[in-house]
């Protein structure tokens, strides 16, 4: 059939009727999975009463008895000592967005439940950088390459293996209970990660299933090396280390149980907010957590503050 001759109606000559086609399917950011929360494994059994702190008070075990007693003589009692006490006072945490009716009148998108979505993963994704905070807040810290404090890591100062084993040795001299059989914790930043895989070589990284019969599931894990098992997340926060040259040191943590106490008045939920306008034109939906986090056992945990070859 020849193609007709003369002017053609195209889309071209009729650009007001043609459309820009829309993908109804909502894409959300990238995203990593919150995983720090998971090292809170204590909080308050008994609380006493409603309060905006909860106290945990912790008893010293007494000294090792290893003379004999005399047969004709009672043993000397000793006298218990105060117990030490850790504060975890209580905060308000939350984020609202607030929608109007037109939006969702002439949206093709589902807007509500896109917008639940990002609530949910944001009340996550907040409460793991608190957790993050503090957790690399404490007092135990180990220092990449030669360096003797922050300021003094270069950037040859990344994470190895030796500091893996070195936090794993100071858990076990302080008696850290392990948190999954023999294994530590211990949560990695990526780049932290990738300089131990290269300095470990292959078969460096060891299945966690090896160590631990009928293994739980843990968030982010890639493996085991001297005694803990790896997590990988990039909420393992990061700093400059004060000094010139600038060097970026990541701050990962190594952890046995009871390293973090979490005490709450009420879990994350969501809240849909009420509409209270006028014209009811406004909805809100947020979500609301009231609680805290702070390191129960300081024993129990040590940072690694290294530097990383990865850009």
């Amino acid at each position: 059939m020849a193609i007709p001759t003369g002017t053609l109606t195209s889309s071209s000559t009729i650009s007001n009727l043609v459309q820009t086609a829309y993908d109804q399917y909502v894409r959300m950011a990238l995203r990593s999975i919150p995983v720090m929360r998971a090292l809170a494994d204590v909080k308050p059994v008994q609380q006493a009463m409603p309060g905006s702190s909860v106290v945990f008070s912790i008893y010293s075990d007494l000294n090792t008895a290893t003379g004999t007693l005399t047969e004709t003589s009672d043993v000397s009692s000793i006298a218990l000592g105060n117990p030490s006490q850790v504060t975890v006072t209580l905060n308000e945490y939350g984020s609202a967005v607030t929608t109007t009716k037109k939006l969702n009148l002439t949206s093709f998108n589902d807007v509500d439940s896109a917008l639940a979505d990002i609530i949910a993963y944001n009340a996550a994704d907040s409460i793991d950088v608190v957790v993050a905070n503090v957790l690399t807040a404490g007092t135990n810290v180990i220092y990449g390459g030669t360096a003797t404090g922050t300021s003094g890591i270069t950037a040859s100062g990344t994470m190895s293996v030796a500091d893996i084993r070195e936090a794993v040795v100071q858990l076990r001299t302080n008696k850290a209970v392990p948190r999954i059989g023999e294994l530590y914790a211990a949560y990695l930043h990526p780049r932290q990660s990738a300089d131990l895989r290269a300095e470990a070589g292959t078969g460096g990284f060891q299945e966690l299933t090896k160590y631990v019969e009928r293994t739980p599931f843990v968030a982010g894990a890639v493996g085991v090396i001297e005694g803990a098992f790896v997590v990988e997340t990039p909420r393992v926060p990061s700093a400059s280390n004060g000094a010139s040259p600038a060097v970026t040191v990541y701050k990962a943590v190594v952890a046995g149980r009871e390293a973090l106490a979490e005490a709450q008045a009420q879990d994350i939920s969501t809240v849909i907010g009420p509409e209270i306008d006028a014209l009811r034109r406004f909805r809100t939906i947020g979500w609301y957590y009231f609680g805290g986090f702070n390191r129960l056992r300081e024993a129990a945990l040590y940072r690694i503050e290294t530097a990383t070859s990865i850009n």
